[in-house]
């Protein structure tokens, strides 16, 4: 049961990386770090392009399309963060959130 839930969340992560990305499936479906890597480089240029348009107050812009890019950046960044945990052999510390004025 566990494993089928594991396998659903897997095809849809990547069904919906390669949407948001405009990439084929199989690019996103590749589970290792280079892979990951690759993923969250795409990711934070999509996302640098969205900032871009919404700063030129293009009608391009999409805030919905902006906040699943934060979200899937952040999500990438969760499996990382886990990647190396678990790789180093030691408990990671949570960072804190940024808190401040200028945010």
């Amino acid at each position: 049961m566990v494993l089928n839930h594991r396998m659903r969340t897997a095809a849809m992560r990547s069904k919906q990386l390669a949407l948001l990305l405009g990439v084929r499936e199989a690019e996103v479906a590749d589970r290792s770090l280079s892979g990951r890597l690759k993923i969250v480089a795409k990711l934070k240029a999509a996302r640098r392009v969205e900032i871009a348009r919404g700063r030129s107050g293009s009608w391009l812009y999409d805030v919905n399309r902006h906040l699943n890019l934060c979200a899937a950046l952040r999500l990438e960044y969760a499996f990382l963060v886990a990647y190396f945990a678990e790789n180093a052999g030691g408990e990671v510390q949570p960072t804190p959130e940024p808190t401040g004025a200028g945010l």
